[in-house]
């Protein structure tokens, strides 16, 4: 279960990594498409989400 968590952990660390770079980019390119931020948005939710599902956070 330990094992399951720490993945869960490390994906949501990278996905939110992910984004920031992605809004570094957006910041420093205002032609970035909000698509892609809303994209990176849900990934962020939807790793957190499994994450605290898993440490018993519901």
């Amino acid at each position: 279960m330990n094992e399951l968590k720490d993945e869960k952990l490390e994906a949501h660390l990278a996905a939110v990594d992910k984004h920031k770079a992605l809004l570094e980019k957006l910041h420093l390119n205002g032609n970035q498409h909000l698509d892609e931020v809303n994209n990176s948005l849900q990934e962020l939710t939807l790793t957190l989400e499994e994450y605290l599902k898993l440490i018993g956070i519901p």
